[in-house]
């Protein structure tokens, strides 16, 4: 709860994430590259700094999603001219996720697929970047996204009330239509 607080109260928040975005990348980038992780072998086909590379740039784009997740909440929250963006934020963060994240999966997972596994692979992660993408074109064409959002942030703004996904007002939690437009919640 106190957390929830302190995000409210600024965005100065925001420059935690950032600063171990920036970490995550440096050290995966400086220690994957070192010749005592590139030189250390494992099980014969995966070397130390696939492994570093692979925590490294994993925590990155973990970190960057929960930005986004909690960015959109924040948004959520506060009503004014930024407001706006509560739907765009996390649709546009998944889609680049999901894109970065087939690289980092395969660091790790490279060495040790076959052709037909490797097709799979690819598919699972096409799949997951035009859903990503199809959620994004949602938000700027049809502004379908509350629904969505909902499911990726209801956990973390439980008891907080709900926003409206068509007016942006905030109701009660317990509300089932929109006290100021009249919409269904």
């Amino acid at each position: 709860m106190e957390q929830n607080k302190e995000m409210d109260a600024g965005w100065n928040w925001v420059g935690r994430y950032v600063a171990v975005i920036v970490v995550s990348l440096i050290l995966a980038a400086l220690l994957g590259h070192m010749d005592l992780f590139e030189n250390t072998k494992m099980g014969g086909k995966l070397n130390a700094s696939q492994i570093v590379q692979f925590l490294g740039y994993g925590a990155a784009l973990a970190t960057l999603w929960v930005l986004g997740q909690r960015a959109t909440i924040v948004l959520q929250r506060q009503a004014g001219k930024w407001s706006v963006l509560q739907h765009l934020i996390l649709p546009a963060v998944s889609l680049l996720v999901a894109a970065l994240a087939y690289s980092v999966l395969l660091l790790l997972l490279k060495p040790f697929m076959d052709a037909s596994l490797s097709y799979i692979f690819n598919w699972v992660f096409i799949v997951a970047i035009l859903a990503c993408a199809g959620w994004l074109v949602m938000v700027v064409l049809l502004d379908q996204s509350a629904s969505l959002g909902a499911l990726f942030t209801e956990r973390l703004n439980a008891g907080q009330g709900r926003v409206c996904g068509a007016c942006g007002a905030k109701c009660e939690a317990t509300a089932k239509f929109c006290e100021q437009c009249g919409k269904a919640l």
